[in-house]
């Protein structure tokens, strides 16, 4: 069998990354989704706990009373709310190390090597007409690095090209993983700066 001629390779290189990013994409989705869920169901728990129909207003608790069962049941709900709300920066941010994965693959695979460099990413984007992308891909690349090493070279360069992923950071020495935000929209971007280099 004849070998396949190097622009279909590349052409069937780009359609997996393609549906591995919409497969992450679509999970991260759903993740999220599961968090905004389980808000309407603490809500539904605790009407159910405090014997209230879906339409019925909330009692008012005693704050006076240390052992008021309606403030103990708002308490407990308060607690599973915020679980679930420090659910969604944990999620956020093991799609962004799973998508930067994706893509390193996918480098590995086009370049036919296991290590390379972002000036050779930087080629690949070049040759195959994305080279407005190596930017988005390196603040990627460090975001990843960043959410996984932590404090470190990755943190600090992505502090002076991003600040903005460090709200609360006020230099580049407490750029870490902790201050690092990643919110959705910065996300969809990265899906979206991927996704742009599948296209032809």
């Amino acid at each position: 069998m004849a070998p396949l001629p190097p622009a279909l390779i590349r052409r069937i290189q780009k359609y997996r990354l393609e549906m591995d990013v919409e497969d992450l994409q679509s999970a991260y989705r759903a993740s999220l989704a599961g968090l905004k869920h389980s808000e309407a169901e603490i809500e539904a728990r605790v009407r159910d706990e405090l014997g209230l129909g879906p339409d019925d207003e909330w009692p008012h608790g005693d704050d006076a009373d240390p052992e008021d069962p309606v403030g103990s049941v708002y308490e407990r709900a308060g607690e599973l709310d915020a679980q679930a709300k420090r659910g969604a920066p944990m999620v956020r941010t093991a799609f962004l190390i799973a998508l930067f994965h994706a893509w390193e693959r996918h480098c590995n695979t086009t370049m036919k090597t296991m290590t390379y460099v972002t000036t050779d990413v930087n080629s690949v984007l070049q040759r195959d007409g994305h080279g407005s992308s190596c930017d988005d891909v390196e603040y990627l690349q460090l975001a990843a690095n960043c959410a996984k090493h932590g404090p470190g070279k990755s943190c600090r360069a992505l502090f002076r090209k991003r600040p903005d992923l460090f709200p609360t950071a006020t230099s580049e020495t407490n750029a870490s993983h902790s201050t690092l935000s990643i919110e959705d929209a910065t996300l969809t971007d990265f899906f979206e700066t991927i996704l742009s280099i599948t296209r032809p």
